[in-house]
Formats: C-alpha cells, structure tokens, sequence
C-alpha cells in the first residue's frame, strides 16, 4: 500500500470580518479560504492500491478571534455557539473536507493546536465528528502525536514556552464537563492565549495587522509597546508566574523530562520582554506616553510631533529584531527549540518529522546521516514581512523604507502587504521507504524556497 500525506496546519478560521470588505479579526479570510476548498478538492482519491491521507495538524479554527473573547471558552454551550458560527462562516471548507471524507474515501486526521483547545471538550468535540460525516475521520486531542510508519507529526505548540498545553488540567476539564460537573479549579491560561486577547486583540481594532508581522508571541512585544498596547507588564507577570508554577527541565534533546506539561522558556524572551519595557517607559516612549493614547481617537488628529515619536520607537523595535525578522522566512532554518526536538525524533527512526504551529514554512536535512527531513507545514492564515529595506546599512534609506511601511499600517493600507501565502506538506511513503517529503504553495502546488516566499511576500507582489 502506498500512502499519500497531505498535511496543512494553522488555518485559523474564524473571526467577524471587518467592515468595508476588509478582513477584521479574519486572519484567514474569504479569498483564502476558497483556496482551501479548491485544493481539499485536488486531493487524489484513495484506491485500492493508494491511500490518500490529509492531516491537519491543529489551529484548525480559532475560538480566540471570536467575541466573547476570552483566553479558554470553558463553558460547553458558549464554546459551541463559538464552534457552530466559524462553521456557518466558513462553509465551503468543512462541506470539501466532507466530500473528501465521504466520496473519496480519503483518511483525515484532525490533530490540537492551541488556538482550537476547545475542540477537545465533549460537546464541541462531537459537533466537529457531525460536521465532517461518516468516514475514516480520527481527532487526536490528548497529546499524542501522529505516526505512520517513518512519518511523525505534531502542531508543535508543546515546545513554545508562550502556547504549551497543560494536557492533564485539560483531561480533568473535559471529565468535569462529560459529567455536568463545574471545571473547578480554572485551566490554567496559556500565556500566549492570554497575549492574544488581552494585548493583541484591543490593538487590532485599531491596526489589524498585529497579528500577522512575524515573529509574533515574545518577538511582537517591542513593536506591541511601540504601538502603545497597554498591558504588557500584565501579560508578563502572569507569563512568570506561569513559567514558575508549570517549570520544565530539558534533556540535551529538547525533550521533556517532565511529560505533563512541555515547555521551553527561552532566554530570548525576557530580553524582547526588557525591550518592550524600555520602549514603553523609557526615552521616547515617555513622551509618547505623556501625549496619551495613540490608538484612540482619529488618526488625522494625531500631530506631527506624536507621529515622530510613535516611529522613532518603532524604529527601534525593528531593529532589536533584526534576526528574528530575516530567520523567519529563511526556509533552512528554524528555532532550536522545534529543531532539538525533530533531530530527537529523528534519533528514534523517523525519516521524516512535520510541526505546524510556527506559521513559518521549513525544510531542513536532519538525523546523523541528514538523510531525515524536518518539514514546517506553514500557515494558510495571511502573512506580513517587514520590508528588508528597513534594515539597510544605510540607516537614512532604512528609515525612509520604514516611514513608507508605517505610513501604511497608520492608515490601514495593507492590501499591498498582507499576503496569502497557503502552504502544504506533501509525504510519499511505501511500507517504510519515503518515497517523496516537501513543501509546497497551497494555490499551485509548485515547491516552497525561500527565494520563491520572499517573492510572494514582497510589497505589490
């Protein structure tokens, strides 16, 4: 038998659209999300020699974009209206995974992210089964990866200090609930959950881009303060305490020693968190503070002298993420925090490891021998690129491109930015021969570079 893997991850659908045609909370929006249907439609059938396989790999929806926002929907009825009305908005996708499943007899595997936790709770949980029809449709929910044969894959999330699960305070939800019983104590936040609601999504309203600049979690901490968000010392303290509360050792590997609950905290981010804080209380920023609000009120009435200094802090974030910026779309490179834990899976005899999460595409040689693959999956939600342009050595031309860009965001212009750059990864294998592993663009099928995603990625492109 041969098999066919498809995997996607971070659709992220879900969110009220904005007004005027533009996409508001949608980071997957109306243009992208017939793509997706188009290419669930491409899907090969399976037959009796060929079993077609699609695996999406979690953030499947997005109860986080949705109003009431809140960091965990633990209430059943709450988190099903939540479910039921991405469903209504995005009806073309979940009727092609339907004839995917149904007609084509196609295998889909559905995996947890850390946006769509609720999708684990009973009642959701079910909703999501009867959504997708009769078929040979498996939903993975309680921290196990997916295998088949040489291949391993996994959101990822469990690895990221900011979006890791606490899948025993989960398990006990979800038995409180089964049982009509309250969730009592609380589950506990995820510190990049609570990011989102209570930093990310106030800024939004007013800059609809925030959530699409990459790096985001730690790395949008600067530009978040730079752009006035309120809170971060907030977020921050409950992120310590957090960490604090649910600490985690690492083997060499990157693999957990404690297995509840999978965590790094990477240095890197108490320095982005230091970075923030100093733009916001310091300098500049200061000032900034002292004119008020920026993201209140209308644009046309903020000054000359509020606009300077609003760019010259965020000037300075750019800048404190130079390296974040470039790695971030270099697809031969990744976070050694994903990067230990695909070399430890390939020490254990997987060819061929798949993470999604990161919204980042990647493929890199793994293993002793570099004969194994770490594939990112990458994102179908729309991307933003700060431009290179910004850090030329030539500061005066780096200043001048980062005036154009901010000029843009302050003024919502960001259809020449915000791109929609849907990829996939695509696994052959037969027995235990990897026949094929890479990754490709969602609209065309042809294969990802680096040279290729900086091109779509670029202003006007």
């Amino acid at each position: 038998m041969r098999h066919q893997v498809y995997v996607i991850s971070d659709l992220h659908l879900g969110g009220a659209p904005g007004a005027e045609g533009h996409p508001g909370f949608q980071i997957c929006p109306p243009r992208t999300q017939e793509m997706m249907a188009a290419f669930i439609d491409r899907l090969p059938a399976s037959s009796a020699d060929t079993d077609a396989h699609l695996v999406i790999a979690g953030d499947i929806v997005d109860f986080l974009a949705e109003e009431p926002f809140q960091a965990f929907t633990v209430e059943p009825q709450a988190a099903l209206a939540k479910f039921r009305s991405i469903v209504k908005s995005t009806a073309p996708i979940w009727a092609a995974l339907r004839r995917f499943v149904t007609e084509r007899r196609g295998a889909l595997t559905l995996l947890l992210g850390n946006h769509d936790v609720e999708l684990s709770l009973p009642a959701t949980r079910q909703a999501l089964l009867e959504v997708l029809g009769a078929g040979r449709v498996h939903f993975i929910y309680d921290n196990e990866a997916f295998v088949l044969g040489p291949l391993l894959i996994e959101h990822g999330n469990r690895f990221d200090a900011w979006n890791a699960v606490s899948h025993g305070a989960l398990r006990r939800v979800r038995s409180q609930l089964s049982r009509r019983l309250p969730a009592v104590p609380d589950f506990p936040a995820l510190p990049g959950s609570r990011l989102v609601v209570d930093v990310m999504n106030p800024l939004k309203k007013d800059y609809p881009f925030i959530d699409l600049l990459k790096p985001e979690d730690a790395g949008a901490l600067p530009i978040a303060a730079a752009l006035g968000a309120g809170g971060l010392g907030d977020v921050w303290k409950f992120f310590g305490n957090y960490r604090r509360q649910f600490a985690v050792d690492y083997d060499e590997s990157q693999e957990p020693l404690d297995p509840e609950l999978i965590a790094s905290p990477p240095d890197s981010d108490q320095a982005l968190y230091n970075a923030a804080r100093d733009i916001a209380a310091g300098g500049d920023a200061t000032q900034v503070r002292f004119f008020g609000d920026l993201l209140a009120g209308v644009r046309s009435t903020i000054d000359e002298k509020k606009r300077k200094l609003r760019r010259d802090a965020l000037f300075k974030a750019f800048d404190l993420t130079l390296s974040m910026h470039t790695d971030s779309f270099d697809t031969g490179k990744e976070k050694a925090e994903y990067l230990k834990a695909a070399q430890r899976s390939a020490k254990a005899g997987f060819k061929v490891v798949v993470y999604g999460h990161t919204h980042l595409v990647k493929r890199i040689a793994i293993g002793a021998d570099q004969k194994s693959v770490y594939l990112n999956s990458g994102t179908w939600a729309d991307l933003m690129r700060v431009p290179e342009e910004v850090w030329s050595i030539d500061k005066a031309a780096g200043r001048k491109a980062m005036e154009a860009f901010v000029d843009d965001l302050e003024n919502s212009r960001l259809d020449a930015w915000r791109r929609s750059c849907p990829t996939y990864a695509r696994v052959e294998l037969e027995g235990d021969a990897v026949l094929a592993a890479d990754v490709h663009f969602g609209d065309d099928d042809s294969a990802v570079s680096a040279e290729a995603l900086l091109k779509r990625l670029k202003k006007g492109a």
